[in-house]
C-alpha cells in the first residue's frame, strides 16, 4: 500500500506520538493525515494514492461462528478484534452488544488520546444462529456528534443528519 501511494506522490509516514500509526498525506501539506490506504471519501487524496476499491477476504461460516461485527476504523484504531468479540460475547443482550462496543472504543480513545477529538465509531453485530431458528439478528450503533463524542443510538432510533 505504501509503496503504491509514493508512485502517486502521496507521502506516507507517522506522528511522533503515534509511531506505530502509518498516515496518508498530500505531497505538499500535512494533511490530512489519514491513517488508511482504502477508504470512501477524502477526495483530496485519490490522485495521491488513496483508493477506494476494498480488501477482500472469506471465509466459510460454521455452526461454531455466533457473530460477526462491522465496525468502522474508530473502533479498530483503539479496540482489538478479541477485545470487541469479548465485549459482545459478554453484552447482556444481543440488542446492547453494539452499544457496548461502542462505549468501550469511547472510553479507549479517551484513554489513549485524552488530547484528540473521539473518532467517530459504528458498529453493527449480525448474529448468526438464533436460539429457535436458522434467522439472524443485528444490533447497531453509532458514536459522534457530541461534544464530548459520545452520543449512542438504540437499534430503533435513526443516525442524526449530517449538518453543513
Amino acid at each position: 500500500e505504501a509503496e503504491r501511494i509514493r508512485r502517486c506522490r502521496g507521502r506516507v509516514f507517522a506522528l511522533r506520538d503515534e509511531p506505530e500509526v502509518a498516515r496518508l498525506w498530500l505531497p505538499n501539506a500535512n494533511t490530512p493525515g489519514l491513517a488508511m490506504a482504502r477508504a470512501f471519501g477524502d477526495f483530496c487524496l485519490k490522485d495521491f494514492g488513496l483508493i477506494s476499491v476494498p480488501e477482500i477476504s472469506h471465509r466459510h461460516i460454521t455452526e461454531k461462528d455466533e457473530f460477526i461485527v462491522l465496525a468502522t476504523d474508530g473502533v479498530w484504531d483503539v479496540l482489538s478484534n478479541k477485545e470487541v468479540v469479548d465485549i459482545v460475547a459478554m453484552a447482556s443482550t444481543r440488542s446492547s452488544a453494539a452499544r457496548y462496543v461502542v462505549e468501550s472504543a469511547g472510553r479507549a480513545w479517551r484513554l489513549r488520546y485524552p488530547t484528540s477529538r473521539v473518532d467517530d465509531c459504528a458498529v453493527v453485530c449480525l448474529f448468526l444462529n438464533t436460539d429457535s431458528s436458522n434467522s439472524v439478528s443485528a444490533a447497531k450503533a453509532i458514536v459522534g456528534g457530541s461534544p464530548d463524542g459520545i452520543a449512542v443510538l438504540s437499534d430503533e432510533q435513526e443516525p442524526p443528519q449530517p449538518t453543513f
